[in-house]
């Protein structure tokens, strides 16, 4: 059995090449870039390629530069770390190369993403490239992983602020009533980093919407025909291959349906008079991997809804042992409905700071975001419905 060492693991993936020509030309331009930084080609997986390096730093280098230099719109990387082996013919195996392949599945075209062992080996200066990106649910994981994001764009390359990304957030609408859905899209369209690709006028619709278009965020009415909305979000929310996330509206006459909402992965809760900037900061938010509720829905459902008994003074709930002090106390500010400039003020801690807090929560709690957050905290007694969080000694 051969020893265990450390590598890191790049894995690239591509829109499928009209030619095999000139799928052939893009993996020779990756190897060669590749074995600039020290890395080891292990093979190919379709359009894509794993890649082995010695450290994170030359493996964080070279997805820069695979970005930077190849002609390769839609280029997608993932990246992680650890104990690898290698077999006979000197490929490496192990859990790095599996986790790296699912990141590169799930990031965004033009994208790197790493997991959060890289950015933690990264090393300070590579570090301050990396932004925590909230948590991933991928595929044959049980539980969710923290990831970050690897700024790569040179200086002068970078959007200006309010610039619009180079691919638009794509949105789909759903909802019975048709002014409903015009007024959504007049506020959604008046933005240019937002794209509206469909309308459903129920929930079946939705889904087959969802299924055909694969927005990047679907606004789903609550009540519709056919199919009621929240059924429909969990049809959407149940495929493991759909990356859609769900930011559900109500008149808030369904308080019970709403905190089922939450708990099936819904990723924003607002009210249908909701003020046009809260709306577009919820698709925003939600299209980024994150949540956002109307505060007045939290409190309101939460404290109705949950009847969790309160723990002993100084004890931590079970289902939240794992986390650290800092942790928990960055959990009960997100089940209060802080922002995480808000936590940061509250704790004196930087955002960044609170950001990588949030996703390690998440990460060890197996949470898909924030609303699910929430509502663990309320059910585990951490945060009593009189809104006060529970000391931890």
């Amino acid at each position: 059995m051969p020893a265990p060492s450390f590598a890191a693991i790049l894995v690239t993936g591509a829109p499928l090449f009209a030619q095999p020509a000139a799928r052939d030309a893009h993996l020779a331009a990756v190897a060669d870039l590749v074995r600039m930084y020290d890395g080891a080609p292990q093979r190919r997986t379709g359009d894509g390629v794993v890649v082995a390096f010695g450290s994170v730093g030359a493996a964080l280098r070279c997805a820069i530069a695979l970005q930077r230099e190849l002609d390769a719109p839609g280029l997608r990387i993932g990246l992680d770390a650890g104990e690898v082996t290698a077999d006979d013919t000197g490929e490496f195996h192990g859990r790095p190369v599996l986790v790296a392949e699912r990141i590169c599945g799930s990031t965004p075209d033009d994208e790197i993403l790493a997991s959060e062992v890289v950015r933690l080996l990264a090393g300070e200066e590579l570090q301050a490239e990396l932004t925590p990106s909230g948590a991933l649910r991928l595929p044959g994981e049980r539980e969710m992983t923290a990831v970050a994001r690897l700024r790569w764009q040179s200086p002068g390359d970078e959007p200006e602020p309010g610039a619009a990304p180079g691919r638009p957030i794509t949105v789909a609408i759903a909802d019975d009533q048709q002014l409903v859905r015009a007024g959504f899209r007049v506020i959604l369209e008046s933005e240019p980093d937002l794209a509206v690709i469909g309308e459903a006028g129920d929930g079946r619709a939705a889904v087959d919407l969802v299924a055909r278009r694969r927005p990047d965020v679907i606004l789903m009415d609550l009540r519709m025909p056919e199919l009621d909305g929240l059924s429909a979000a969990e049809r959407v929310l149940a495929d493991p291959e759909c990356r859609t996330a769900v930011v559900m509206l109500t008149t808030f006459d369904t308080s019970e349906h709403v905190y089922r909402a939450l708990r099936i992965g819904a990723s924003g809760f607002l009210l249908k008079d909701t003020p046009a900037d809260r709306l577009l900061d919820a698709v925003r938010v939600a299209a980024a991997g994150d949540a956002l509720i109307a505060p007045s829905i939290t409190r309101r459902l939460i404290g109705e809804f949950t009847r969790a008994a309160r723990p002993a003074p100084g004890d931590v709930p079970a289902a939240l042992r794992e986390l650290t002090s800092r942790e928990l106390d960055v959990l009960g500010f997100v089940a209060r409905g802080l922002s995480n400039a808000e936590i940061a003020e509250q704790l004196i801690l930087g955002e960044s700071t609170v950001k990588t807090h949030v996703a390690r929560m998440l990460g060890k709690l197996g949470l898909r975001d924030r609303v699910q957050a929430v509502v663990l905290a309320y059910e585990s007694g951490l945060v009593i419905p009189d809104g006060d969080a529970h000391p931890q000694g």
